[in-house]
C-alpha cells in the first residue's frame, strides 16, 4: 500500500499529518513522493499510524516507484481538487462521477417536469432549476476531465457512509458562502423572469 493510500485511510491531510506526527510538512511530502527518510521519521510516522515501524518500513520501501507515472500537478489543479471544497474530504473518481451523473440527471428531470406544469411561473421556476443543475453537472464534468487528465484522484475511496466532514470554521463559512450565493442567483434569475410575464 502506498503511503498516500495508507494517509487517506486515516482521513488525513499532509498538514494534519505533519502536526499529528511532529515531522515537517517538507518531510512528510518527500515520503508520499516515495524518497527515504531517517528512521526516527520512520517511528514518528508508525506511532501515528499506530503499526510496527519495521511494518511500515516494508510497506514503504519493498518496490521501487516507477518514475514514469510521475504527473507535475500544477498549482491551480492542486486547488481545484484540494479538500477545501469537500472539508479535507475527497471523493474518487467513481464518486466524483456519480456526483456528476446525479446534476445531470436532476437537470434533466427539472426540464421534463417543466413540459408538465401550467402556471408561467413554475414553468420558467423549474426551467431555471434545470439550468441551474444542468450547469453544475458540467462544471463537476470539466473538474473530473482535469482532474483524470493529471492523475490526481485519491488512492483510495472511502465509503458513502464514512462520508462525515471534519466541522471546522473556514469549512461551514465556505459552506454557507456557496449556499448563499447559490439561492440569492437562483432567486435572482427567479424574480427576474417573474417580472418579464
Amino acid at each position: 500500500m502506498s503511503f498516500r493510500a495508507l494517509r487517506e485511510r486515516k482521513l488525513l491531510s499532509q498538514e494534519r499529518l505533519a502536526e499529528t506526527s511532529g515531522l515537517s510538512l517538507r518531510t512528510i511530502q518527500r515520503v508520499e513522493a516515495g524518497h527515504r527518510v531517517s528512521y526516527a521519521s520512520l517511528r514518528a510516522l508508525a506511532a501515528t499510524f499506530e503499526m510496527d515501524v519495521d511494518l511500515l518500513e516494508r510497506e514503504l520501501y519493498a518496490m521501487n516507484k516507477p518514475t514514469d507515472d510521475f504527473v507535475e500537478i500544477p498549482k491551480w489543479v492542486r486547488l481545484l481538487n484540494s479538500g477545501l471544497w469537500y472539508q479535507e474530504l475527497r471523493p474518487s473518481r467513481r464518486q466524483a462521477h456519480i456526483l456528476e451523473a446525479f446534476a445531470m440527471a436532476q437537470g434533466v428531470a427539472f426540464l421534463v417536469a417543466s413540459f408538465f406544469v401550467h402556471p408561467d411561473f413554475i414553468v420558467a421556476l423549474f426551467r431555471v432549476a434545470a439550468a441551474f443543475s444542468l450547469a453544475c453537472g458540467y462544471g463537476l464534468s470539466v473538474k473530473n476531465r482535469i482532474i483524470d487528465r493529471y492523475k490526481a484522484w485519491p488512492a483510495t475511496e472511502m465509503s458513502w457512509r464514512q462520508w462525515k466532514p471534519v466541522r471546522t470554521l473556514r469549512g461551514t463559512v465556505l459552506d454557507y458562502t456557496f449556499v448563499l450565493v447559490v439561492l440569492v442567483s437562483f432567486f435572482s434569475v427567479v424574480f427576474w423572469l417573474a417580472g418579464r410575464t
